[in-house]
């Protein structure tokens, strides 16, 4: 009889604890739920190119505003964006899974240009956005543009070692590329005669 009776406490200690693991997990997974949804509204980047240790993603894109350029600075937290315009954080952004996926936000200083910003997202990927993640993966790149639709003159700050950058960009930027189109960089500084063409596809 008194080994029934611990056979019997032992089985009902037993679910308890599953019970109780179970109502722990279930917490989290709602802990975890609610912080995701509750980020959307306050993510601000403390650091453009890190997170947790981790290379954020962040891209570099020029919009204009009342026909003045104007550059976004976009990275990516969890499911939205914060975005920085002309240096100054301007708010986040995300996309509205109930609505068809549409871009929005509730910061004022920033609905002017979620439509834009939105657009560019959606093809960043693409050959002709591929400026946005050059300028947004490696600060030593101070801008991006366009001499041909498939030549791309990257310019790097003055005090980059140009060599060494350059070498460095040919062996990583296939992992930047999601394009089968080709591009030629044409990576140098400005106002120098100088430059390295760096081949892509």
């Amino acid at each position: 009889m008194k080994h029934n009776f611990i056979d019997r406490s032992n089985e009902q200690a037993c679910r308890i604890i599953f019970a109780g693991a179970i109502a722990i997990a279930v917490a989290s997974i709602y802990l975890v739920y609610r912080r995701k949804k509750d980020r959307r509204k306050d993510f601000v980047s403390t650091n453009p190119f890190y997170e947790d240790g981790r290379p954020m993603e962040r891209y570099i894109f020029s919009l204009t505003n009342d026909n003045q350029p104007i550059q976004a600075m976009v990275e990516q937290g969890g499911d939205c964006y914060a975005v920085h315009l002309d240096g100054k954080y301007a708010g986040s952004l995300w996309q509205n899974e109930e609505n068809s996926l549409q871009w929005i936000t509730q910061d004022e200083a920033l609905k002017p240009f979620v439509s834009d910003i939105g657009k560019k997202l959606s093809k960043v990927y693409s050959r002709d956005c591929f400026s946005a993640i050059l300028m947004g993966t490696y600060p030593e790149v101070v801008a991006a543009d366009w001499k041909s639709s498939e030549t791309l003159e990257v310019i790097v700050e003055e005090e980059t070692d140009l060599e060494i950058f350059a070498t460095f960009l040919k062996d990583e930027v296939t992992n930047l590329v999601s394009f089968d189109d080709h591009l030629d960089l044409i990576v140098k500084k400005a106002h120098d005669a100088y430059f390295v063409i760096i081949t892509v596809n």
